[in-house]
């Protein structure tokens, strides 16, 4: 919480700084200008400054540290202080600012000495203002991630993902008890300085009311925070999937995360966060379902159809790898907590090479793909934690092509592709919402014509992607409830008809098309 503080902290002194600033010109230019950057929104804002910013150059002088955090929040919410200071130049003030030049008074001068000292208390409550809303901002904090220092934010949507529920709720709650003082400070300062003008209202020579004016800009402050929350927008286009698997036709699901499909007898796996691996058919009717052995710290992320027809479920919060046969019956298991070889840290995924080696992906304290052979012996590991090449930030699916391995490298927005001996070879994509551009990539499978499909938690969307190119050749799903859209999809699987099958999370179900 206190890196949040800080950074919000600093925000808000700096708009403070921008407010008295503009006090002292008429200049309506840079209003506008923050206002178009506030419509941009905050996840546009923050790609934008990825590409501008992440440079060998840049990296430690604004990239690495809280400058990037906070050229965000200004981008978003320094209009609210300039549009405070604005209202210092409506009629009452003007009457105020032509007595001081009257005196002789130049227009810095007057900003200073006249008009500063009654707008301060407001000027003040719209920098806590834009304090706040720094505070509470998601969409830029949490694509900015990983930052320095570490941010509450992105804390509470890793613990979100972690299930960690105690340590999420106790910082959601310390974040509301936070804004809720700092709203208070912005109520006080905002009575402090309606009755300060009002004083000097009532002491003035001549007949001026800047205490209209302070009146109004209270106004604005207080109706503004509501503006902020209420207002947004959203807007769809998909078409409708072949078949919708859920409720509607007997298939029990509680936020699905996990599913692959095993083609030697045309059905799928599917694990939800009830802990219970269902076997169903090519028509989402239920054919065997088990319980995992163990699900009170967290269920799995993850579900793999081996090349042998058994299921390997990355135990992802027990630190371990199970294999089950198609019924249901454990056949092994390995691997504990920890950072050796051989050793997990919240295990995500399962892929096999051509000779059998088992690849399992993993984050945590670890980041990196180990590679087994088929009775679970370590051969060797690649990558680390850091946005580099050749290193990953929550590692999530993977997918083998002959010599090359695929991997949705979440957090980082991106693909990572490596040779099967570790070697890296490129990533593909970054943070956005256009075509090729991936936000918190997930679920990641491939068709008959090779190429990516990459289901997209953030889009709400699932991508079809040119494994050669990255380039996003088409798009299916948007953000909603309605068939045909998506809510926080978790995992995308092919079968060999073609038929994509996302995990639709959000909506308890999982629904079939085709591009």
């Amino acid at each position: 919480m206190t890196g949040s503080l800080i950074v919000a902290g600093l925000t808000g002194f700096v708009a403070l700084i921008l407010g008295f600033a503009a006090s002292s010109t008429p200049a309506r230019l840079p209003i506008w200008i923050a206002l178009a950057t506030f419509l941009v929104g905050g996840q546009l804002l923050a790609i934008a400054q990825i590409r501008l910013y992440n440079s060998r150059w840049l990296n430690d002088l604004v990239y690495n540290g809280p400058p990037i955090v906070m050229l965000a929040y200004l981008s978003r919410f320094a209009w609210i202080s300039l549009a405070a200071a604005r209202t210092t130049w409506s009629k009452p003030w003007r009457e105020l600012r032509d007595q001081a030049a009257m005196d002789g008074a130049g227009a810095l001068r007057t900003a200073i000495h006249v008009v500063g000292p009654i707008a301060a208390p407001l000027l003040g409550a719209s920098a806590v203002l834009v304090a706040i809303l720094s505070l509470t901002e998601v969409p830029a904090t949490v694509l900015l991630a990983p930052q320095r220092p570490q941010l509450l934010t992105p804390m509470l949507m890793t613990w979100v993902h972690m299930l960690r529920y105690d340590a999420m709720i106790e910082g959601a709650l310390l974040m509301v008890a936070m804004v809720l003082v700092l709203t208070a400070i912005v109520v006080g300062l905002t009575r402090f300085g309606i009755s300060r003008a009002e004083v000097r209202s009532q002491n003035s020579v001549a007949r001026t009311k800047p205490g209209k004016g302070i009146t109004r800009l209270a106004s604005f402050c207080i109706l503004t925070s509501a503006f902020c929350v209420l207002t947004g927008c959203d807007g769809f286009n998909s078409s409708k999937p072949d078949a919708v698997w859920g409720s509607s036709n007997g298939l029990t699901l509680v936020y699905p995360r996990a599913l692959d499909y095993a083609p030697k007898d045309d059905s799928w796996f599917v694990i939800d966060r009830s802990a219970v691996v269902q076997h169903i058919d090519r028509k989402g009717k239920v054919l065997t379902e088990w319980h995992m052995p163990q699900s009170q710290t967290g269920k799995p992320v993850g579900v793999t159809v081996g090349p042998d027809g058994n299921v390997y479920v990355p135990d992802t919060h027990y630190h371990r790898v199970i294999i089950y046969d198609a019924k249901g019956n454990e056949i092994r298991r390995w691997g504990s907590q920890g950072t050796q070889p051989g050793q997990f840290i919240y295990p995500t995924d399962i892929a096999f090479d051509a000779k059998g080696n088992v690849f399992v992906s993993e984050y945590g304290d670890n980041d990196r793909v180990q590679v087994f052979t088929p009775d679970g012996t370590f051969l060797y590991e690649f990558g680390s934690f850091g946005d580099g090449e050749g290193q990953f930030s929550r590692p999530e699916s993977m997918v083998i092509d002959g010599d090359d391995v695929y991997i949705t490298d979440e957090c980082n927005h991106r693909l990572a592709v490596f040779k099967t001996d570790g070697t890296w070879v490129r990533n593909m994509g970054g943070p956005g919402a256009g075509l090729g551009e991936f936000r918190f990539p997930k679920g990641l499978a491939m068709d008959s014509d090779g190429q990516l499909i990459v289901c997209e938690f953030g889009n709400n969307r699932v991508q079809l992607i040119d494994k050669k190119t990255g380039k996003g050749l088409k798009l299916w799903g948007t953000g909603g409830h309605d068939e045909g859209q998506l809510a926080y999809p978790w995992g995308v699987a092919v079968d060999k008809e073609d038929r994509i099958v996302a995990v639709d999370a959000g909506n308890n179900r999982l629904q079939v098309f085709e591009f």
